[in-house]
């Protein structure tokens, strides 16, 4: 279907969609100047920076990489100690209750 069809079809005048034309013809200029503006600005920026470093970078990341990484011991020994928590809040829980209601037993797995 034609956009002019379209237009007309949907209520609107022949003056109408002329002016909705021209509306979007201005616009679609507007966006066009400043998506211009916009690289043209980032090519600046990038032209006063300088070449990248690339080395430079890659060292970076390996040192960063180095902070983040965790052994695997101390990482088991935090998950063991976590599990240990949970389970003591778990049986403090279980305790709990069984003193509230001393004849209802509660399930504790092995």
């Amino acid at each position: 279907m034609n956009q002019e069809k379209v237009l007309i079809f949907g209520g609107f005048t022949e003056e109408e969609a002329k002016a909705i034309k021209e509306a979007a013809r201005i616009w679609a200029e507007r966006v066009r100047i400043a998506i211009e503006e916009a690289v043209a600005a980032f090519s600046n920026i990038l032209l006063q920076i300088g070449p990248p470093d690339l080395e430079a970078l890659d060292d970076l990341w390996k040192e960063l990489e180095e902070i983040g990484r965790e052994s695997r011991v101390r990482r088991r020994k935090m998950e063991r100690s976590r599990a240990r928590a949970i389970e003591q809040r778990y049986r403090a829980e279980i305790h709990r209750v069984e003193r509230e209601r001393f004849y209802r037993r509660i399930y504790k797995p092995p």
